[in-house]
């Protein structure tokens, strides 16, 4: 089972950002996570100067946001989730990157 962490501004601001309907689907993913967060995401790379190797990204909302988190195993299994947001321009990459 992994714990879930999540950066403070996620809370601050990126859900007064989504709707009920997208927070509703991220929240589920949060559950998901909690027992295998490898089968639910897949890997980010370096996006040109943002670079997020090590990171890894949810689709939600028909692929227009995305989770963005950063699982840890070495001594604890921990999911932390950096940032949630649009995809549309790279806004949440961007917000990512400022956060890590």
């Amino acid at each position: 089972m992994y714990n879930i962490e999540f950066h403070p501004k996620v809370f601050e601001d990126d859900f007064e950002k989504l709707s009920d309907e997208v927070l509703e689907e991220v929240l589920l993913y949060f559950q998901k996570y909690k027992k295998d967060p490898y089968k639910y995401s897949s890997k980010l790379y370096n996006l040109g100067k943002l670079n997020l190797e090590g990171y890894r990204k949810t689709y939600v909302a028909n692929a227009t946001y995305r989770i963005v988190i950063k699982i840890e195993n070495n001594i604890a299994k921990v999911v932390e989730v950096v940032a949630v947001g649009k995809r549309q321009n790279k806004e949440v990459y961007e917000e990512a990157f400022k956060r890590i």
